[in-house]
């Protein structure tokens, strides 16, 4: 009987936490893992939540939207990585791109053909005063994994 009481209780509790909607999740930095692999950006932390692009960068934060976790591992990685590459660069979106790309070689998660996949699906991306269209950044990034 007295079990029954605290488990009752105790869920009596946790509904009194709030909870992040299921569409806003914040993860503290070091713990979000995407597709298996463990992305860190030093002290930033993670914001998975739905906004007007793929991801975006402020101070200390890097936020995803929830597409990116259905996107092909390397496609996660990137977007996450370029994200990072604000936090140490700044604005700079060729530059973010660029150091994306070399890490995902350096580190192993982006091989050639999915650097094919993450150009394909940049390819419809229509550009504005801070991005180069998709395939412009396309041209740029295959120069940024050979280099």
């Amino acid at each position: 009987m007295f079990k029954s009481f605290f488990a009752g209780a105790a869920a009596s509790l946790l509904a009194l936490v709030p909870q992040p909607a299921p569409a806003q999740r914040l993860i503290l930095p070091g713990a979000l893992l995407l597709a298996g692999y463990r992305a860190t950006c030093g002290p930033v932390d993670t914001m998975i939540q739905p906004i007007d692009d793929i991801a975006a960068a402020y101070k200390g934060r890097i936020i995803l939207h929830p597409r990116v976790l259905n996107l092909p591992r390397a496609q996660q990685l990137f977007w996450y990585t370029h994200e990072c590459a604000h936090q140490i660069f700044g604005p700079g979106e060729a530059a973010a791109d660029c150091w994306a790309v070399q890490q995902g070689r350096i580190q192993g998660w982006l091989s050639r053909e999915e650097l094919v996949g993450l150009k394909h699906s940049m390819r419809q991306f229509p550009g504005d005063a801070s991005h180069a269209s998709g395939p412009a950044r396309g041209i740029y990034i295959d120069k940024c994994y050979a280099s």
